[in-house]
């Protein structure tokens, strides 16, 4: 049996075990998948001891661990380096690899859903680790422009100049200052969604020629997607396919088996909708 876990803090609220076991059973797969509490302040020490004496080949990692699972995996894809960020990590003999498939679960997501993204202005709305983790892939789909737009203009500023050898405009700007020009998408990063705060966003920022996505999956309607909605943008989705797709990924990379995620999602809302 495989051993397999998620690591984060706090960690109990994961649907990641429900996925994976999901994924496992649909390719004829026995593994094992635990939410485990890591904190930041122990991160170096449990996660020694789930890979080298408790047997386990493979973690996700969440919040707020990133960026440590990132300074601690021994060899690194291009765009955790880019991002700072991993989310995947396994073992490769004796050591531990790893790896961030958030941005290729966000792009495999927006294709499903036929959003535009090569040639596209795109707007991101926040500067954090997640807003990091995404842009690498972006990039790759080859966007006309990308603008990161964050209450503190510094951090937005921080990111942008990590891309300033890309063919891709990428630019920075302040929450709350009208754009230039309407954009084709526009990507909610922060988690103010999911806590219901309130955001001055540019008076331009939403219109009806544009999608909106939000990265977090919360069952409720965000303040976000609420203002999508207002501004009767063409398409508006939360994180929920993002968040399997990027799952996937990490399954892929365990266990060389690719799961049918849409079926997954399909199972999963038969198992847990209430």
């Amino acid at each position: 049996m495989k051993k397999l876990a998620v690591i984060g803090s706090p960690i109990g609220h994961s649907l990641s075990p429900s996925i994976h076991k999901i994924f496992a059973e649909m390719v004829g797969m026995d593994i094992s998948y635990e939410a485990i509490e890591v904190t930041p302040e122990n991160f170096k020490k449990d996660v020694d001891r789930l890979f080298f004496n408790l047997g386990y080949e493979g973690l996700n990692v969440t919040l707020p661990l990133k960026e440590l699972a990132n300074s601690y995996s021994k060899t690194n894809s291009r765009n955790c380096s880019l991002s700072a960020s991993t989310n995947t990590l396994w073992l490769e003999g004796k050591e531990v690899a790893g790896d961030t498939t958030d941005g290729r679960g966000l792009i495999s997501d927006l294709k499903s859903k036929s959003l535009k993204i090569e040639g596209a202005s795109l707007v991101i709305v926040g500067a954090g680790g997640s807003a990091r983790s995404i842009i690498p892939s972006l990039v790759e789909c080859s966007p006309k422009k990308l603008l990161i737009i964050n209450r503190t203009l510094e951090k937005a500023q921080n990111i942008a100049s990590l891309f300033t050898s890309s063919s891709v405009e990428i630019t920075a700007g302040r929450l709350g200052s009208d754009l230039s020009d309407l954009c084709d998408g526009i990507i909610n990063t922060t988690s103010a969604g999911v806590l219901n705060e309130h955001i001055d966003y540019p008076k331009n920022l939403f219109h009806p020629t544009s999608w909106a996505y939000d990265l977090s999956y919360s069952s409720q309607q965000t303040f976000f997607s609420d203002q999508a909605k207002k501004a009767n943008c063409s398409q508006i989705h939360g994180g929920f396919g993002m968040l399997f797709r990027q799952a996937a990924f990490s399954f892929e990379i365990w266990t060389g088996r690719r799961p049918d995620v849409e079926k997954a999602i399909d199972i999963f809302k038969q198992k847990f909708s209430r």
